[in-house]
């Protein structure tokens, strides 16, 4: 992106002179009206009937009597309208007709010129996609969206189109004077043999991805063939898209009104979930696009709510996955509950069968964090074993002993008559819970790691680790979680190449295949043949407890690398707002270091 140059203070009142707070505001806040020397509205931070937001355009600053929020138009362009500071500034600019301080190279414009062109060229294309629905041609894609029971109104507010063959989007975006470059770069076409382009989404339902600036970025693709695989297709990561930091439906999220929002969100699988919700009166859900949830979109969440609903198919992989989104969605510091779904169904299928008010009753009774994850801990044991009963109480120890005190208390009591164990013991049992210790890894194993030999040596022992972690996925040992693996954990590529894999396989419920390795790392065979060996090389009554080491290293790893990023970042950063974010993470992750110990 453009570098901009130091904002003088100068040149910040010069702007702020001409960005009138009222007028600025106006565009964003329904019936602000004049009353004395002040402008009221009701707050866009909370709910509330009668006005208590107060405008004072005389001093350029809101305040609200009812929440306490107030600020400047910068102030609120961050926090109602989620833009970074760059952003507001730059809005406040363009808004004003004033030349931003820019400190541009040769390379920087040529970049910012392709994301134009490729942002132009994504919204004609989705115009064109949409067009596509009502020629005769898009007698397939009107009878799926009939199928579905989607209204005008829905397909319009999300835009869906079609693409109705491989060869019109790339003759039509070239006669509109794109060249072929600039589609590749906006991942709107393929290159194929010979140097022909074709439509990336060919013969596709397309939904756009719009981010909350309003702007089209990327392409996701329904085939509407039933053999045709992959079902779903998102476009390729892009100048403008990165399918690892954007949600779907936050530009509409960020349209509803406090009370509309509710301040919370419902987080669903795909974005078919999210328009079918959509069409039954539910607006505020949003989609990960069908991939494993990532600390960035988290982080995005948190922006625009404090309570989450996590509402994933009821399958036994949807399930996996809302469980590897738990820990993430509370790193970012939300409030986390899990919609308990029937067995295969998704949140179509709930509200096509028991309406709105159906579906809104089994959000009402969501599980909170702890409560599902000891309920699905219940599930793996037979409790009417004394066995089982022990091997619940002694996993559930693991998940009581990170609680406060006062949460401790509170299901302890649960545990305790769930696996007919003492609360003195359970309470005895977490005082000298520990997390384990790191892998016993000899001296030899890391010296004589060769495919890692670029590796730093203090990342060697972590490779050791991660590579029995991903051998037990493929071993399929019982001691192995679906959700046990974290993005962070894998930084050696080849390692980032299996997880993203294993993830993806997850997510579209599909089996591991042990000889997909030797695809997947096709430039790196012998780190393919460690990572199946590496389980096997093992007594099968040490794996769970090498595992467990394992995980425990690549999280400890992990912290530390984030604790360093923090310290930097704390160093460099002069937004005071921003410092008190990241030294609560760091207070957070040096907790988590002492209960660690």
């Amino acid at each position: 992106r453009i570098k901009i140059a130091q904002f003088t203070q100068g040149w910040l009142e010069l702007l702020k002179s001409k960005s009138d707070i009222v007028e600025v505001l106006n565009k964003f806040i329904p019936h602000i009206e004049k009353k004395g020397a002040r402008y009221w509205a009701c707050c866009p931070f909370h709910r509330e009937k009668t006005p208590s937001f107060a405008i004072n355009q005389d001093g350029q600053f809101y305040h609200c009597f009812g929440c306490g929020k107030s600020g400047n138009v910068i102030t609120f362009l961050i926090d109602h309208e989620k833009m970074t500071y760059i952003e507001a500034v730059e809005y406040l600019a363009k808004n004003a007709g004033m030349p931003l301080p820019q400190e541009e190279s040769d390379y920087a414009r040529k970049n910012r010129i392709m994301r134009e062109k490729a942002l132009a060229a994504l919204k004609l294309a989705a115009r064109f996609y949409f067009d596509n629905l009502y020629k005769p041609e898009g007698k397939l894609a009107i009878e799926y969206i009939n199928q579905r029971g989607l209204s005008d109104k829905t397909v319009k507010t999300f835009g869906i189109g079609y693409s109705t063959d491989f060869y019109a989007l790339p003759r039509y975006m070239q006669n509109a004077g794109y060249d072929p470059e600039t589609l590749l770069a906006a991942g709107l076409v393929s290159r194929v043999e010979g140097g022909r382009i074709i439509d990336f989404q060919g013969g596709r339902l397309i939904i756009p991805i719009i981010n909350p600036k309003g702007q089209v970025i990327a392409f996701g693709g329904r085939s509407l063939d039933k053999n045709k695989h992959p079902k779903y297709k998102n476009t390729s990561a892009t100048v403008l898209f990165d399918k690892k930091s954007n949600l779907y439906n936050l530009n509409i999220i960020k349209k509803l009104d406090a009370k509309a929002r509710a301040d919370s969100l419902i987080l669903v699988e795909g974005y078919m979930d999210v328009i079918a919700l959509s069409e039954a009166g539910i607006d505020n859900a949003i989609a990960a696009m069908g991939t494993a949830l990532t600390n960035e979109q988290c982080k995005e969440i948190s922006k625009f709510a404090k309570l989450v609903y996590v509402s994933f198919d009821g399958d036994a992989a949807g399930q996996a996955a809302a469980l590897r989104s738990l820990d993430m969605l509370v790193t970012a510091g939300l409030e986390v509950r899990v919609v308990s779904m029937p067995d295969g169904m998704d949140p179509d299928d709930i509200v096509k069968k028991v309406g709105k008010e159906g579906y809104l009753d089994l959000v009402t009774n969501a599980l909170p964090l702890i409560d599902y994850k000891l309920k699905k801990l219940s599930d793996k044991f037979n409790l009417n074993t004394s066995d089982g009963k022990s091997k619940y109480a002694k996993a559930a120890v693991a998940i009581l002993a990170a609680l406060d005190p006062i949460l401790q208390d509170t299901y302890i009591k649960q545990v305790s008559e769930v696996c007919a164990v003492s609360e003195s013991t359970i309470k005895n049992s977490i005082k000298t819970f520990k997390i384990p210790t790191a892998p016993v890894i000899t001296k030899k194993e890391v010296e004589t790691e060769k495919p890692v030999v670029t590796a730093p040596p203090e990342m060697r022992a972590s490779i050791v680790a991660a590579r029995f972690v991903l051998s037990s996925y493929f071993a399929g040992g019982d001691y192995v979680f679906l959700d046990d693996i974290k993005d962070e954990y894998f930084e050696y590529p080849p390692h980032r190449k299996v997880y993203e894999y294993i993830t993806e396989r997850i997510n579209t419920k599909q089996r591991f295949i042990k000889g997909d390795l030797f695809d997947i790392l096709s430039d790196t065979s012998e780190e393919a043949r460690k990572i199946l060996t590496a389980a096997d090389l093992l007594p099968e009554d040490k794996r769970a407890e090498y595992y467990a080491e394992s995980l425990a290293l690549l999280d400890r790893n992990a912290r530390e690398k984030r604790k360093l990023e923090i310290i930097t970042a704390l160093n460099t950063t002069e937004d005071g707002e921003q410092k008190n974010l990241l030294q609560e993470e760091l207070r957070k992750l040096m907790a988590k270091d002492k209960k660690s110990k």
